[in-house]
């Protein structure tokens, strides 16, 4: 099985304009005093964001084979910035200074790549189980709640979020905070992402996403673990969506 042309020029284009915005919001945090937390999420929200605003230039069909290319190259991308490398480029220091949040030391690399390999195993599953239902478009769904609703989520708690809670996390004895603004922000734009496939689907099957996926999406969101929202949000609002589509 070969890679499609398409999918080859969006991979390219999308990881090359990564990496100039890791590098150019890595920048504003060393020179221009940003909060990391903003930087991380700007990366995030524009890495889900760009297949998305590729997928009409550069249309292909996704497979099994895109997803694991997608997630090897990421992986490539990341291990780029380890701390031997660190030393000796200047540009990949800055560039790892956009995601480098404080609270997340020692562990930034360790998990944004355990992370990323557990979504996209989740991703590879739900793409199939999706086939098997001939329910794809319905895919878009958790990537798009897990791009910008959680992508939006941390910046909107840090700026208004009031009403705080505590997540564990995979590091021991360490608990990190989120907030209710933050997770409102996951409904919102869950109900939104939602709303939009009522042309495809019918009366019932619309209703009852409605009623489960942002209720359960949003729920995922804030008892997982820090770092690591994107294999539940996948896992969860995958799974809701199936239920659904099968029972109704």
């Amino acid at each position: 099985m070969n890679l499609p042309t398409n999918y080859v020029w969006t991979i390219v284009l999308h990881q090359s304009f990564m990496m100039a915005l890791c590098w150019a919001t890595g920048w504003l945090v060393l020179k221009r005093d940003w909060k990391v937390n903003y930087t991380r999420k700007i990366n995030h929200f524009v890495l889900m964001l760009c297949p998305f605003l590729l997928a009409p230039i550069f249309p292909y069909q996704p497979n099994v084979l895109t997803f694991l290319s997608t997630v090897v190259v990421f992986t490539l991308a990341t291990l780029v910035m380890v701390h031997p490398i660190r030393q000796r480029f200047t540009m990949v220091s800055t560039a790892f200074a956009a995601v480098d949040r404080p609270e997340d030391r020692p562990h930034t690399l360790l998990w944004i790549i355990s992370q990323a390999i557990v979504s996209a195993v989740i991703l590879i599953g739900l793409f199939l189980v999706f086939q098997r239902f001939e329910i794809e478009p319905l895919i878009s769904i958790p990537l798009v709640v897990t791009g910008v609703g959680d992508g939006l989520a941390e910046p909107i708690g840090i700026r208004f979020g009031k009403h705080t809670y505590r997540v564990p996390s995979l590091a021991k004895d360490r608990n990190y905070v989120r907030s209710i603004e933050g997770s409102a922000c996951v409904l919102a734009v869950a109900l939104a992402t939602v709303a939009c496939v009522y042309p495809i689907v019918s009366l019932n099957q619309w209703l009852a996403l409605m009623l489960f996926v942002p209720a359960m999406m949003t729920a995922a969101e804030a008892f997982s673990p820090h770092t690591w929202d994107a294999p539940f949000l996948y896992l969860t609002g995958g799974l809701t969506i199936v239920c659904v589509m099968v029972v109704f």
